[in-house]
């Protein structure tokens, strides 16, 4: 399945034109990496795109003997927060959507509960990555929906894994727990649903509906397991449970893709109110009365033809 096209920003060295940075230093070298060093309690990056967007925000923190938190924001909302370890070298990334026209990204350093001070900082790898989005929702015709799990406004819903990510061909999510659970709102009649779990080991996908199993399929290094459910038969469902075992060592091997369903959405499979019985009850009325009426003047018009 072709991806999004991605825009790889890498902001270790330069900073586009039409972008602006501000509370980090020029880029400096430690003989092996580019890295910033932070020159205020937050730095900011402000930059415009025509569309809204996903964006990755990718970068490391580190600090030789101290514990380092950062919490970055787009626009005011919170996306992430990490502690980066004393001495060690993690990299991190933050998700979200842009807004079209102008956007914020800031991130805050926190040493404890408190502002870092007097403390030998280094931002490395800062790189940012905007790919398009899909829409939520999409009409296929006769009252039916395509619904993306990995889209902005999305109806469907996730727990049991990790924020949403991009490889730079297409948006998964890291199965963190054994089992997940994919939700949709009450009222909605979803008639399939499909996904696609992929792992670098051997593993198993077990699927549960009411707590029935549905479908249970295996799969390893180079198959993945992507199946399309029916949930016609469970037209009261609001949700539906996958467990993923990993059969080669502890969880956190697999990754989800590709999340969808094709559903009646609410406003559709809603039943009929009174008042909208009423008023198709009268109209029927109404045409056979007319149509009786029509048939008694047949006679008539003939005699007078006659």
């Amino acid at each position: 399945m072709a991806g999004p096209e991605p825009r790889l920003i890498d902001l270790r060295t330069a900073v586009p034109a039409d972008w602006s940075l501000t509370g980090l230093s020029a880029p400096q070298w430690d003989g092996v990496n580019y890295y910033r060093a932070p020159s205020a309690p937050f730095s900011r990056l402000t930059f415009t795109t025509a569309a809204p967007r996903f964006v990755q925000f990718r970068y490391q923190l580190f600090a030789p003997e101290k514990a380092v938190t950062g919490r970055v924001f787009l626009n005011g909302h919170l996306l992430d927060t990490f502690t980066f370890p004393a001495g060690k070298f993690v990299n991190r990334e933050a998700t979200g959507y842009t807004r079209a026209g102008d956007n914020t990204l800031v991130v805050e350093y926190l040493c404890g509960s408190s502002v870092c001070r007097n403390v030998p900082l280094r931002q490395y790898w800062s790189q940012v990555t905007l790919a398009k989005t899909s829409r939520a929702r999409t009409d296929v015709g006769l009252g039916i929906e395509r619904w993306i799990l990995d889209a902005p406004g999305s109806p469907l819903s996730v727990q049991g894994t990790g924020k949403l990510l991009f490889d730079n061909e297409n948006y998964f999510r890291f199965v963190n727990k054994r089992e997940f659970t994919l939700s949709w709102p009450k009222g909605t009649r979803v008639l399939d649903a499909s996904f696609q779990v992929s792992a670098d080991e051997p593993f198993r996908v077990t699927v549960r509906m009411d707590g029935q199993i549905v479908m249970q399929k295996r799969g390893d290094r180079t198959t993945s397991v992507a199946p399309t459910l029916s949930l016609v038969g469970y037209p009261r469902a609001t949700s539906l449970q996958v467990q993923v075992d990993c059969l080669s060592r502890h969880q956190d091997c697999a990754r989800l893709y590709f999340t969808r369903a094709s559903v009646v959405p609410p406003e559709v499979a809603a039943p009929p109110t009174l008042t909208t019985l009423l008023v198709t009850g009268g109209l029927v009325l109404l045409v056979l009365l007319l149509l009786a009426w029509g048939l008694r003047l047949l006679p008539a018009v003939d005699r007078v033809r006659g």
